[in-house]
């Protein structure tokens, strides 16, 4: 096994804001190059790098070491990483509407991009990642993350409104909801949500319905479970199997057929593990 993920359920008052911790190494026996393609997930994922030794993302037209705390933002289409050694990570998985809560950044601004988050983040964020890098253990990591990302929530005092709803009806509905029907249960009209989740996430509300559609089918898959994908393209709200093929491809890279052949050269984080 090359990669080892484990998955760590935030307490209820994070929940509206972060979908999970979680630690990772890469590119476990570290005795060659590996190469790894993300599959977008509709989250926006903090990378703080344990060890000397980071992963590599596409920079301009090059490969480079990520920074130390990398902000990945909100993507619709795959993108590459790089391990040419062990590699180990402790992440934060922000629900794209909630990230703003935490750092006074809009989803919005990290649209198909990364950051440096000693570029665009306050001291104190930076304080935490260098006490995080310290830690002795992953629960450890979790409690002072939870500590700091509550304290500056509450001191933001920026109440939840229906941009959240809407978006967390989106996920737990895997993205079979029409936008009339998800613009009348938070009450507002489907022009201006259209408009919040531009202005926001930086996607609009139908395409983080389609992501949450894929994250959907992935689970099917990664639970090894007998697929077919007829049945599988029917069930998880596709039109027809030709819809399900061109929309897996759109957001993977890859036919479904291939894809479930080369699983393991992809990164897949639907939240489907077991919380630790």
């Amino acid at each position: 096994m090359s990669i080892i993920i484990k998955e760590h359920k935030p307490s209820v008052e994070l929940n509206p804001y972060v979908e999970l911790f979680w630690s990772g190494d890469f590119n476990v026996n570290s005795t060659s190059f590996l190469s790894q393609r993300v599959v977008p997930n509709g989250y926006v994922e903090l990378i703080i790098h344990l060890t000397d030794f980071h992963w590599e993302l596409l920079q301009g037209s090059d490969y480079s070491p990520s920074p130390d705390y990398t902000l990945i933002g909100l993507f619709t289409k795959p993108y590459d990483v790089h391990f040419k050694k062990l590699v180990k990570v402790f992440g934060i998985r922000f629900k794209p509407e909630g990230i703003y809560y935490a750092f006074g950044l809009p989803a919005s601004e990290l649209h198909h991009n990364f950051a440096d988050l000693e570029d665009i983040a306050s001291k104190s964020i930076k304080e935490l990642c260098s006490r995080l890098i310290e830690s002795n253990s992953i629960d450890q990591m979790i409690m002072l993350s939870e500590r700091y990302l509550l304290d500056n929530i509450k001191s933001s005092k920026i109440n939840l409104y229906y941009l959240n709803k809407a978006a967390e009806i989106i996920r737990k509905t895997n993205g079979n909801i029409s936008i009339d029907e998800l613009a009348g249960k938070v009450y507002i009209s489907s022009r201006q949500l259209e408009r919040e989740f531009l202005q926001k996430i930086g996607i609009s509300p139908k395409r983080y319905m389609r992501i949450a559609r894929l994250n959907e089918v992935n689970r099917k898959i990664i639970n090894g479970e007998r697929v077919d994908f007829t049945s599988l393209s029917h069930s998880s709200g596709y039109s027809d199997q030709a819809h399900f093929i061109r929309e897996f491809k759109g957001f993977t890279g890859e036919t479904p057929k291939i894809f479930l052949n080369k699983k393991d050269k992809f990164i897949v984080n639907p939240n489907n593990a077991d919380f630790i």
